[in-house]
């Protein structure tokens, strides 16, 4: 008689994995805010897991220690970002329309996850206050975000649709700009409309700055 064939184990119900699933996201919406106030090298698993309402031990169940923690929520936050604001700029609509979408997504993106916003800058600027060095994938894709916004702005000066200029020098005056923009608004616990509002002044300062009249 041939041996039974093995059952196989059910697959996780649709229920259980959405609240795996939420219960990861909760912890690291948690994990963003306690890193952002601590840095890393202050936050602490036993911390994160009280906030979110989790025991030390159920924490680490999700996450094996405090560096894959952090590991993921770059990878989750900062590459989702990166890769969207290349999918934009790689877009064939015109550069100034593109660059409006870039700003417009970026914002966004502030006002939804501004404690990570805190997290990326730090790190990205290789700051002993961060403790820990963002993801091989992360920093990849923001030197490829780099430089796709050279030769977009590049080709837009050269089919006309910019005055000719260095485009390496509006490049870092655009990236210089923004990156200013969005410190100053979290140093100052600007609101989500503050920052939408003063956004219309920026974007008449990089079109003048790109030699466009507003």
């Amino acid at each position: 008689m041939p041996p039974a064939t093995p059952i196989s184990a059910p697959f996780p119900s649709a229920p259980r994995e959405r609240a795996r699933t939420a219960r990861r996201e909760a912890l690291l919406e948690t994990a963003e805010s306690v890193f952002a106030e601590r840095g890393f090298a202050g936050a602490t698993m036993a911390e994160i897991a009280a906030r979110a309402g989790y025991s030390a031990g159920n924490l680490y169940n999700v996450f094996e220690s405090k560096e894959a923690l952090y590991r993921e929520l770059v990878l989750t936050r900062g590459t989702k970002l990166l890769r969207e604001q290349l999918a934009i700029l790689r877009s064939d609509a015109p550069y100034l329309e593109t660059l409006d979408r870039v700003i417009d997504h970026l914002l966004q993106f502030c006002v939804e996850h501004r404690a990570f916003w805190v997290l990326y800058v730090r790190g990205l600027t290789g700051q002993e206050w961060s403790g820990a060095p963002f993801p091989e994938e992360t920093q990849h894709l923001r030197q490829e975000l780099e430089h796709d916004s050279l030769d977009r702005l590049a080709r837009a000066m050269e089919q006309g649709e910019l005055p000719r200029e260095d485009p390496g020098a509006c490049v870092t005056m655009i990236l210089g700009t923004l990156h200013h923009h969005i410190v100053h608004w979290i140093e100052t616990m600007g609101s989500a409309e503050e920052l939408w509002e003063s956004a219309k002044s920026l974007r008449r300062v990089l079109r003048r700055g790109l030699g466009v009249s507003t």
